[in-house]
């Protein structure tokens, strides 16, 4: 399985001249903890929660609270590798890039979940009880 298998949808991105305040309410509406920063279609980096947080004005654009992930990755990088990956920069989710375009983001729960479907000794049915 391959990181572009595991991409959430609907994709949520923000632009560097949207306000942090929306970008943060982006984040609470749709669950998420980090959404990529787009210009053009072309990748920029990162915002998070706490990012919009600490914005040294009343307003800031996202331009001001963004930051380059500490971790990105390719539509065929492995999920194995990918966890092995996000565990050792200790990040909680990927965006997936291809050229400069982003597609998708990863969680580790993403990934949690498509390992544990590998493994039959893992693997749980819907009603929560073995395969």
């Amino acid at each position: 399985m391959k990181a572009r298998d595991l991409v959430a949808r609907p994709l949520v991105t923000v632009g560097p001249r949207d306000f942090a305040r929306h970008a943060e309410g982006l984040m609470d509406d749709f669950g998420l903890t980090m959404l990529p920063v787009v210009d053009q279609g072309v990748f920029l980096g990162v915002v998070t929660k706490a990012g919009c947080r600490r914005g040294d004005e009343d307003a800031p654009k996202v331009e001001r609270v963004m930051s380059q992930p500490e971790l990105t990755v390719g539509p065929d990088f492995d999920v194995e590798t990918l966890f092995d990956a996000m565990t050792r920069y200790e990040v909680l989710c990927v965006p997936v890039l291809d050229q400069r375009q982003v597609i998708g983001v990863v969680t580790r729960l993403d990934v949690l979940r498509a390992l544990s479907r590998d493994d039959p000794h893992l693997r749980v049915d819907h009603a929560g009880h073995r395969a």
